[in-house]
């Protein structure tokens, strides 16, 4: 691999990932997009100008725009909607996606146990609950945490024994767990799931038929350039976030550094993406919010669902905006949507009493938790912009590299060309490796906090 872009979202997901990385591959005519994190719980919106469109899970979201997919060992995924996901782009003319498909043999695979768990714990919460896509990706991952090589990996999909071995003993402890919670859920609202007569057989007979499908490679795939295609967001990650409004997964591009260390990248570089907005689809607190807007900037491509409700949307904010950059580490630069929105817009600048937030040194969720309490009550201080004094504030972020107005790759305008340059002489295999990247990654990381 000679060049790797790293893409990353610094908000609470729905930041535009999907439509950036489909645009990306056809302006640097990018090979390959690999999933670094999270699992199928992603909803990453691509548009097509002629109206035809995909909302991307598992497979990468730059396949119709002819880039194969590589699914990174840290990505969770579920291999019966795969299967669905790979028959709706063959809609869309994509003859076989998964011969476009790599998985690594140690991806966590979620089942209809870990869904059956996550949604009843879900529903137990009441008014608690924690806006889970209902997807079982926590559920998958702590198992794995707990249970270790008991755990239900991508090659397991393969071995008919090991597979039925292994999801018997998870039916079982899942339903002693859901023993345990019974009691806490309303007469009637199980989720309609008779959860005592499923069979392990049934279960592993659908695995096995999307597991011989899937093309299982340890190795990343070569390639001249690369897309790493971040999930959900950082404001979002299991130690970055404000918990317990969380995922069970690192959402910083921490993975992808991984991989492209793995594969010998020649130059990284990282893009943070964020809309003109703040917005958040499921429960935890969003300062800015602002009922006019929401209902303004309806966004059909995240519907209402029973998990996470309506997606909320507020002013741009900052503060959030400049912690997730501290999350990360180094911006090379950010990639702005939904502009043509933005006209007349207000960021907040600041918290009534409070002082930045910091990003934890150490693993401390008892500190996210404070700040998450903080959340709830932040008085937002705003300032009115135009869109240009928006584009100016992010511009103290990192450098503004791509602006999108509209919902397809058309719609998208390169502000700082001599980025794409520089990826471009990347692909052409310029000097500078990824341990020098790393390097001016940590430097610019402590002059951000200092």
């Amino acid at each position: 691999m000679k060049t790797a872009i790293i893409t990353v979202g610094l908000g609470f997901g729905d930041e535009g990932k999907g439509a950036t990385v489909d645009f990306l591959c056809r302006r640097l005519g990018a090979d390959l997009v690999i999933r670094y994190c999270g699992g199928s719980q992603a909803a990453h919106n691509v548009r097509l100008p002629d109206g035809r469109g995909h909302v991307f899970s598992q497979f990468g979201a730059g396949t119709l725009a002819g880039a194969r997919t590589f699914i990174g060992p840290r990505v969770i995924i579920n291999p019966t909607a795969l299967v669905l996901e790979a028959e709706h782009l063959q809609e869309l003319g994509v003859a076989d996606p998964f011969a476009t498909l790599t998985v690594h043999p140690h991806a966590l695979a979620s089942t209809f146990f870990h869904q059956a768990l996550n949604r009843v714990r879900e529903i137990a919460r009441g008014d608690r609950r924690h806006g889970s896509c209902g997807h079982g990706i926590g559920e998958a991952r702590s198992y794995w945490l707990r249970h270790g090589s008991d755990a239900i990996e991508a090659v397991d999909l393969k071995d008919g024994d090991v597979l039925r071995r292994k999801l018997e003993l998870l039916r079982q402890r899942t339903l002693i767990e859901l023993q345990g919670l019974a009691h806490q859920v309303p007469s009637g609202d199980e989720d309609g799931a008779d959860l005592l007569g499923i069979a392990t057989e049934a279960v592993a007979e659908r695995l096995m038929e999307a597991g011989a499908s899937i093309r299982l490679d340890p190795e990343v795939p070569d390639a001249e350039v690369a897309l790493f295609e971040g999930a959900q967001g950082v404001l979002l990650d299991e130690w970055y976030g404000f918990h317990p409004h969380t995922t069970w997964s690192t959402v910083t591009p921490l993975h992808a550094w991984e991989l492209a260390l793995q594969a010998r990248a020649g130059r990284v570089l990282t893009l943070g993406i964020t809309r003109a907005f703040t917005t958040r689809h499921g429960a935890g607190p969003l300062p800015t919010h602002d009922a006019g807007l929401t209902a303004r900037l309806a966004d059909p491509g995240n519907p209402w669902n029973r998990w996470q409700g309506d997606l909320r949307v507020g002013w741009l904010d900052l503060v959030l905006l400049h912690y997730a950059a501290r999350a990360v580490g180094h911006l090379d630069g950010l990639a702005v949507t939904w502009l043509d929105h933005a006209e007349k817009a207000q960021v907040a600048t600041a918290y009534e009493g409070h002082p930045p937030l910091t990003t934890p040194p150490l693993p401390d969720l008892d500190r996210q938790e404070g700040i998450h309490r903080l959340l709830e009550t932040a008085a937002p201080v705003y300032r009115s912009v135009s869109r240009a004094g928006l584009l100016g504030a992010l511009q103290e972020i990192a450098p503004v590299a791509i602006e999108s107005y509209g919902p397809t790759h058309l719609d998208r305008v390169v502000k700082r060309p001599e980025l794409l340059e520089a990826l471009a002489r990347g692909a052409r295999g310029d000097q500078g490796s990824v341990l020098e990247e790393t390097a001016r990654r940590s430097e610019r990381a402590r002059s951000v906090d200092s």
